[in-house]
């Protein structure tokens, strides 16, 4: 909570104690608040980081042309799903928490399945951890643009 700032008016007829009794609990609350959002950022960072790691393990087990989801696979799956309800919740964010369900309601038999499911949690903690992310307009490219044009980079290939 912070509070109004003081005024020369306020300086002229307050109390020397009050005055520094009040910037010292300003000056707590803002190091509480940062220790605070340094907990929150690690924790989206481990969560980003799992993620990563199981979306490796399922695209390594897709390239092994395994289409369903493994007992190995299903279980770490799951303590990656766990650990991103946690954080998430933990966040206080009620429209991602919902996101974060919606995905873990789908289907998981399939390989390509839990990726999508990764990738959307993935997208999801980038989108809290970099709020502007989501106020990039969809199509960044202006209109007349030279490079824009289809087949631009056909001109640039090798021999």
């Amino acid at each position: 909570m912070i509070s109004e700032p003081i005024t020369e008016a306020d300086r002229e007829g307050a109390d020397p104690g009050l005055l520094i009794e009040s910037a010292t609990r300003e000056v707590h609350d803002a190091r509480k608040r940062h220790r605070r959002e340094i907990v929150e950022r690690t924790r989206l960072r481990r969560l980003v980081e799992r993620v990563d790691s199981a979306i490796e393990l399922c695209e390594e087990t897709h390239l092994q042309g395994i289409k369903e989801v493994p007992p190995e696979v299903a279980v770490r799956a799951r303590k990656v799903f766990t650990f991103a309800r946690g954080a998430v919740r933990k966040t206080g964010n009620a429209e991602a928490m919902t996101a974060v369900e919606e995905a873990l309601a789908r289907r998981q038999v399939k390989i390509t399945e839990v990726m999508d499911i990764l990738w959307t949690i993935q997208e999801i903690v980038f989108d809290m951890m970099l709020p502007w992310r989501t106020e990039l307009p969809e199509d960044v490219e202006a209109e007349g643009d030279e490079l824009a044009l289809a087949g631009f980079w056909r001109e640039f290939r090798l021999g």
